[in-house]
C-alpha cells in the first residue's frame, strides 16, 4: 500500500497523524492516546470547514482486538516492519504526519497549519501556541521510545482538558519501586511470556527513561521474539548513556549488526555527534564495523579506558580464564635463542640489557625479564595499569604515554630490547614503531620481540586488508598478517630470528590464532 493509499484509507480530510505502535507498547499508549485524541480535538475546534488532523493508529494484526478505535489500520509483523522503515520509524510508539498527498511532515512544516487557523474558537494565543508546540515536539521526537515521551510532559497541559490517565513520576534507577518493576518483568521473560515481559520493561523506562538495564531488557526480549530492528534502538540507548558498557556494543556489534547493519551504524553516528570525546569506545565500536584498513590505530583515548577500566581484574581475567601466556611466550624464546647480552636465569655474569616494555599493562613482562635484565622502562596509556605495575616494583622506570611519542624520545642506539606482549592487537599500522625501533635499539644486539593476533588470507578479506597488510577485526581487536611483518623487518633493517605460532587468548574456550616473533636489528 502506497503512502497516498494508507492516507484515503484513513478518510481524512487534510491531515493524517499516524500512530505506530505495538502490544509491548500497552501502558505508554494508554497514557499517551488520550492525550493525543485530546490535542487534536481542540486543534480541530480552530477551524469552521472541516477537520484538520485525523488520528489514525498503525498497529500489527497481531495485536487484534486490543484496540476498538474505527481509525485503525492493521499489518501483519513484516509489513509494519516495512512501513515503519519507510516512516524511518525505528521505536514505539511514535508519531509521523502525513499531508493530503501522503507525504512526511517535519517539524518546520507545522509553521503552515499554524497559519491556517481562523480563530474561530475563542482561544488565547498562550493556548494556542501550547497546542502547535505539542505536535511540533510529537513530530520531532517521533523516533522516540516509550521513555522519551516524557519529554512531552511539561506540553501535554492546556485549558480545557482534565487528564484521565496522569503521568506517573519519574523514579531513580535504583529506586525500590523500578527495582521491583524490573524483576518482575525478568520473572516474565524467564517463564517464557515475552511479549508481558517487554511491556514491563517499558513501563519501567516510562518511570525512568535512563534506565540502561530496562534498555537492554527490553532489546534482548525484543531480538527473542524476531523483532531485532526495534532491538537496536533499545540497545544503541544503553551504550548512550554508558559508554563503556562492553556487552551492549558487543551485541550491537556481533549480533546486530548482521541483521540491520544500516540502523546500528546509522544509530553509533547519532551517538558520536552528540557525544564525539566522551564516547571512545562508542568511537571504536564504529570503527572495527565500518571499516577495516581505513582505521590505523585504535585511539589512545579508547585503549586508556579500556585498561583503566580492566585495571583490578586484567592479569586474572586474561591469565586465569582466557588462559594469555604472550609474555611467557616471548621470554622463553629469548631463553632458547640465547641472543648476545641477554643473561641466563642461572648465569653468574651481570645483566646488562637495556628494555623498553611498550605496552607493559600489570608488569608481567616486566617481572619475567627482571633476573636477565640491568634496566627496564614500562610505558603504558592508561594511568591505572602504571599504578598496579609500580606498586609491584619491577621496573627502573615507568611513564604514561602512548607508544610512539615514547619511542621517539629515545636517543638513538640506546635500547637492547623493545618487548610487546599483546599490544599490536591495538595498534594496525607499524610503520612508526618500526622506524622508531630501528633507530633506538643498538646495531647487531637490538632486538624487538612481540606478538601478533594473525591475519590469514581468505577470500573474503578486501583488497585494502590483502595491500595493506593489517584489519580492524569484528572483535574490535586489530590483525597483521605475517608478510605484513615480514616487510616491515627488510624495510627497517630486521632479521626474522624466530617466529612461532601460539594461541595468543582464548575467546568463548576458542584459541585465538598468534605468532611470536624475535626480530633482530642489522646494520643499514
Amino acid at each position: 500500500m502506497t503512502r497516498a493509499a494508507l492516507h484515503e484509507e484513513a478518510r481524512v480530510e487534510t491531515y493524517t497523524l499516524l500512530y505506530f505502535t505495538s502490544s509491548w507498547t500497552n501502558g505508554t499508549d494508554n497514557m499517551t492516546l488520550p492525550r493525543l485524541r485530546a490535542v487534536l480535538g481542540e486543534v480541530n475546534a480552530l477551524y469552521r470547514k472541516h477537520r484538520l488532523i485525523e488520528l489514525l493508529q498503525v498497529v500489527r494484526t497481531e495485536d487484534r482486538g486490543r484496540v476498538s478505535d474505527a481509525n485503525v489500520h492493521w499489518l501483519d509483523g513484516s509489513t509494519f516492519r516495512l512501513r515503519c522503515r519507510m516512516y524511518k520509524v525505528t521505536e514505539l510508539p511514535a508519531c509521523v504526519m502525513l499531508d493530503a498527498q501522503g507525504q512526511v511532515l517535519t517539524e518546520e512544516n507545522m509553521r503552515a497549519l499554524e497559519l491556517h487557523e481562523d480563530g474561530s474558537v475563542s482561544t488565547s494565543r498562550i493556548e494556542t501556541e501550547s497546542l502547535w508546540e505539542v505536535l511540533k515536539e510529537l513530530l520531532k521526537h517521533h523516533e522516540a521510545s516509550a521513555a522519551a515521551w516524557s519529554s512531552l510532559r511539561p506540553l501535554w497541559q492546556f485549558s480545557g482538558f482534565v487528564l484521565c490517565h496522569a503521568p506517573p513520576p519519574l523514579l531513580e534507577a535504583d529506586d525500590a519501586t523500578l527495582v521491583e518493576m524490573r524483576e518482575k518483568a525478568l520473572e516474565l521473560f524467564e517463564s517464557g511470556e515475552f511479549l508481558p515481559a517487554a511491556t514491563g520493561f517499558v513501563n519501567a523506562l516510562v518511570r525512568c527513561p535512563t534506565c540502561t538495564k530496562s534498555s537492554f531488557n527490553l532489546a534482548v526480549i525484543l531480538q527473542t521474539i524476531g523483532e531485532t530492528y526495534f532491538a537496536v534502538r533499545s540497545m544503541l540507548r544503553v551504550v548512550a548513556l554508558d559508554d563503556s558498557d562492553f556487552v551492549a556494543h558487543a551485541v550491537l556489534r556481533s549480533v546486530y549488526y548482521l541483521e540491520e547493519p544500516d540502523l546500528v551504524v546509522s544509530g553509533y553516528r547519532q551517538i558520536l555527534s552528540a557525544h564525539s570525546k566522551s564516547h571512545v569506545r562508542t568511537a571504536h565500536t564504529l570503527a572495527t564495523m565500518q571499516g577495516a584498513t581505513t582505521t590505523s590505530t585504535a585511539a589512545p583515548a579508547y585503549v586508556a579506558k579500556v585498561f583503566d577500566e580492566l585495571a583490578d581484574s586484567f592479569e586474572d581475567k586474561l591469565v586465569a580464564r582466557l588462559e594469555y601466556r604472550v609474555p611467557w611466550q616471548l621470554v622463553e624464546a629469548l631463553q632458547k635463542l640465547s641472543p648476545a647480552g641477554f643473561t641466563l636465569k642461572d648465569s653468574t655474569a651481570k645483566p646488562t640489557w637495556v628494555v623498553a616494555d611498550v605496552g607493559c599493562g600489570t608488569g608481567l613482562c616486566g617481572r619475567l625479564l627482571r633476573p636477565h635484565v640491568k634496566h627496564i622502562t614500562g610505558v603504558d596509556i592508561s594511568p591505572l595499569m602504571i599504578e598496579k605495575t609500580r606498586a609491584r616494583g619491577s621496573y627502573d622506570e615507568l611513564y604514561t604515554v602512548d607508544i610512539a611519542p615514547f619511542l621517539e624520545s629515545c636517543a638513538d642506539g640506546s635500547l637492547d630490547l623493545i618487548i610487546s606482549a599483546d599490544v599490536w592487537i591495538y595498534v594496525g599500522a607499524l610503520e612508526r614503531v618500526f622506524e622508531s625501533a630501528a633507530r633506538t635499539l643498538r646495531a647487531f644486539t637490538g632486538w624487538m620481540a612481540f606478538s601478533i593476533e594473525l591475519l590469514y588470507p581468505d577470500a573474503t578479506d578486501s583488497i585494502e586488508d590483502t595491500a595493506t597488510g593489517f584489519r580492524l577485526a569484528p572483535s574490535g581487536r586489530f590483525q597483521h598478517s605475517h608478510s605484513y611483518i615480514a616487510s616491515l623487518a627488510s624495510r627497517f633493517a630486521f632479521t626474522i630470528s624466530l617466529q612461532e605460532d601460539v594461541s595468543v587468548r582464548k575467546e568463548s574456550g576458542e584459541p585465538i590464532p598468534g605468532r611470536i616473533y624475535l626480530l633482530q636489528r642489522v646494520a643499514t
